[in-house]
């Protein structure tokens, strides 16, 4: 991995990239003092899923005391975070609902000590064949000032954007990957709604507000927010189909007095046959 990184810069014309091989999750990982007291202004990254670590090994002073890989290596790119910083980090689904103290204690901090952006839901299937987990994109910066105003700080609100479809085929594998669908893709709209919500400072959030009963015959809709006051309610879970507002169905055009005509007689016939099997049980006996 490491040299395929170091390929990738320089073919990107990266030449003078400071790459370092260690064990970011661990204290004797191979990583200096002044590396773990380090701060990034961006971090970009898919960490490894589904690991468990032995507690003796992890991190110290870490934002959560969990042994599961997710939760840690979000806890550290938490803690690695400059104030004013952005990160962007795909994680498991299960990271956003779990029910686990260490889970929701995490979402917790997640949500009140930083400025969450958006939560991303992408599809089932999005890195066959490597893998098959259903996961999701969590963006968010780190304030530059923490404020400790709850009420204000409830006033925020989150975006989320749910991906149906990324281009590729999310079922069969070619080749070694997925065969491409150009015709069925959700990430050139992510983007052009991510630059509109960006450009109004995070401000103006696209979509419908989470929860409510959208009109009968909307189209469809990819995303929505809802109000950090709303997370918290529900023990900060992340998940976006937790949020997502319902499209109300179309009221059936027949006439009530005649589904309730047919309902009788239906029942009528069911009462005549009932009595005509009563008849023929009686008279075997």
């Amino acid at each position: 991995m490491m040299r395929i990184a170091m390929m990738n810069l320089v073919l990107h014309g990266i030449r003078q990239a400071n790459v370092k091989r260690a064990n970011t999750l661990s204290d004797m990982g191979g990583l200096t003092e002044d590396d773990l007291k380090r701060r990034y202004k961006v971090i970009l990254s898919n960490p490894p899923f589904a690991g468990v670590l032995p507690k003796e090994s992890i991190r110290k002073y870490l934002p959560t005391n969990s042994k599961k890989s997710e939760l840690l290596f979000l806890g550290i790119m938490m803690e690695a975070l400059a104030p004013g910083g952005q990160c962007a980090v795909v994680v498991p689904e299960g990271l956003l609902f779990g029910s686990t103290s260490a889970h929701v204690e995490l979402r917790r901090k997640l949500v009140e000590d930083f400025d969450l952006l958006a939560v991303v839901s992408l599809p089932a299937g999005v890195f066959k064949p490597y893998a098959g987990v259903k996961t999701g994109v969590l963006i968010f910066k780190r304030p530059i000032e923490t404020t400790k105003d709850t009420k204000k700080k409830h006033e925020g609100k989150v975006w989320f954007y749910e991906i149906r479809a990324d281009g590729f085929d999310p079922d069969k594998i070619s080749g070694g990957g997925r065969p491409e669908t150009p015709e069925r893709n959700d990430i050139p709209d992510l983007l052009f709604q991510w630059a509109g919500y960006k450009k109004s400072g995070f401000k103006d959030l696209p979509g419908a507000e989470g929860g409510t009963l959208l009109p009968t015959g909307t189209d469809e809709i990819r995303s929505w927010w809802t109000t950090i006051k709303s997370i918290a309610e529900n023990d900060y879970n992340l998940a976006a189909g937790r949020y997502k507002p319902q499209i109300a169905e179309k009221a059936p055009d027949d006439d009530p007095t005649q589904l309730i005509r047919e309902t009788l007689a239906i029942e009528r016939d069911i009462a005549n046959g009932l009595e005509k099997l009563l008849q023929e049980v009686e008279a075997v006996e």
